[in-house]
């Protein structure tokens, strides 16, 4: 990388100018730079058979909107059949689609459509650990040793201690407690310690944490072969316990893994739930999260607030009567996208909802942000039309994050928003109301519209340099890709931005060239091409 960023020292940010450049991602034979993923909660997407219930077949009815709006990609949050005492996350059988889904049939249906109409489909992978109902863990519980007595991990008696990490003891005939991820229902599988100071922890490389390597190895391999085109990784980088900080142990772990299905599937693509690019990208992934952690850059703007329903006391970048500089963000965010593909997403299955929070403006300022900027952005359904957060009743281990989990609002005219023919208490969650695809949200115009011109113009794309630009004012954020300039104003007062000479491609909230520079009132962007 050349020239110079944002620097934080002695508590000021200053610029130190020039250009950066981000590397390509892992697999260099993978092209990446027009693509936009879709995330895809299954349950709440689109319910074909009327039980309540979203499904496969339900998804495969609605690729053509998918289409429409541009992306190219869809992930899908966990299909593997489970007991659901966390959504999905906690696998009983990583070979069979959960019933509620449909059939391994469906899944296959659904990826042939899809790349039919030019979009690839990635599942969601959970390596780290299962359901406790998941065969290879009742093996595991035997008193007598078999092949997957270490599949899992086990302390040396019933009353040992997990060495500070989270235990269950007394639930099954085996001498020993077990070691726990999450929630009481998710054993750890074994991928060894990478510090060990007890007799239980296993080397990375001790047989048993090399049989999970290559368990999860088939798994992978077994679903490409049935066609999908590879997978977001859940909690990728917490596999090996007892890291070090730069994760090197977990790092090998996946090196290994990854570069012996990739010798058979050389376009798999594969993108990490882990946070931190430079360790996400040198274990092989093609591309990593932005994940939303406290206070970090990309918390900063849209969820610096108490409470996902609070605008009174709302700090977000975006929030238009924020004082919050862009400079908060650009100084996090600029160190860690030069080290590969890292995405910036509209929210997840984790995250409060932008809306009703945030207002129209506010999030379609945000949008063109999420649309302009490097690595391969990523709106979580529901996003691109306005869907609200609400606060309901926990389901399937939500808590909290279940009020961004509620069905997709297809159509405002039919029951249900037209996501299930179910009675209403039937939902797998109740219908937030709102906005609705069929009302044609400004919000959805204008995604349709970004994603257009991000993917026919190179300038745009995934890895195509980025320069943060200096701003007259603190709330202006300004960056250049390649030829093009942009500039927005997320607040509520008009801004101008002088150094704009050029013609504007596009532009949001009023904002027009003028013989001084960019005028930009309240919540407004623009798009500027300074080649011409």
């Amino acid at each position: 990388m050349a020239g110079g960023a944002w620097a934080l020292e002695q508590g000021r940010v200053h610029y130190t100018g020039g250009m950066s450049n981000t590397p390509p991602p892992s697999n260099p034979g993978l092209d990446l730079e027009s693509e936009v993923l879709y995330q895809i909660y299954p349950q709440s997407f689109a319910d074909s058979n009327g039980d309540g219930i979203g499904d496969l077949a339900g998804i495969t009815s609605k690729l053509d909107y998918l289409a429409d709006l541009g992306t190219t990609m869809i992930w899908l949050n966990p299909i593997f059949d489970s007991p659901f005492k966390d959504a999905g996350y906690d696998v009983r059988d990583y070979y069979q689609i959960a019933p509620r889904y449909g059939t391994t049939e469906d899944l296959v249906a659904l990826v042939e459509q899809a790349h039919r109409r030019g979009l690839k489909v990635l599942l969601d992978l959970v390596p780290g650990h299962t359901s406790e109902e998941h065969a290879w863990f009742q093996q595991s519980a035997q008193p007598e040793p078999n092949e997957f007595s270490d599949r899992y991990i086990w302390t040396e008696h019933a009353f040992d201690n997990g060495a500070g990490l989270p235990f269950i003891g007394g639930e099954y005939d085996r001498n020993g407690t077990y070691i726990l991820n999450f929630f009481k229902s998710q054993p750890a599988l074994n991928y060894g310690f990478q510090q060990r100071n007890r007799p239980w922890q296993q080397s990375p490389d001790a047989p048993g944490p090399m049989a999970t390597r290559q368990a999860m190895v088939e798994v992978m391999k077994h679903w490409l072969e049935l066609g999908c085109d590879g997978f977001r990784v859940d909690m990728a980088d917490s596999l090996v316990k007892f890291d070090t900080e730069d994760k090197q142990a977990t790092i090998a772990v996946w090196q290994d893994m990854i570069g012996r299905v990739r010798a058979m599937y050389p376009n798999m693509i594969l993108v990490s739930e882990w946070g931190k690019p430079e360790l996400a990208h040198e274990a092989g992934f093609d591309m990593d999260f932005y994940l939303d952690w406290g206070d970090n850059g990309y918390h900063l703007l849209t969820r610096e607030s108490p409470d996902p329903l609070d605008r009174t006391h709302d700090r977000s970048f975006f929030a238009q009567h924020s004082d919050t500089p862009a400079t908060d963000f650009i100084v996090q965010y600029e160190p860690l996208y030069r080290h590969g593909l890292f995405n910036i997403i509209s929210g997840n299955h984790d995250t409060p909802r932008l809306a009703p929070r945030l207002t129209e403006a506010e999030r379609m300022a945000f949008f063109f942000f999420l649309l302009t900027m490097p690595g391969v952005p990523t709106i979580y359904y529901g996003d691109e039309i306005g869907m609200e957060y609400v606060k309901i009743p926990t389901k399937e281990g939500g808590y909290a994050r279940t009020g961004s989990r509620t069905p997709m609002q297809w159509d405002s005219t039919q029951p249900n928003y037209g996501f299930s023919t179910a009675a209403p208490e039937s939902l797998y969650l109740p219908v937030s109301g709102g906005p609705s695809v069929d009302k044609q949200p400004q919000l959805l115009a204008l995604t349709r519209q970004l994603i257009a011109i991000r993917r026919a113009t190179p300038a745009l794309q995934a890895s195509a340099p980025l320069e943060f630009l200096p701003a007259p004012h603190p709330r202006l954020l300004a960056y250049r890709r390649s030829h093009l300039t942009i500039i927005i104003n997320p607040s509520a007062q008009p801004l101008d931005y002088p150094d704009a000479n050029g013609t504007m491609v596009t532009g949001i909230g009023g904002a027009e060239l003028t013989g001084a520079g960019l005028h930009l009132p309240p919540t407004a962007a623009a798009i500027v091409d300074t080649d011409k």
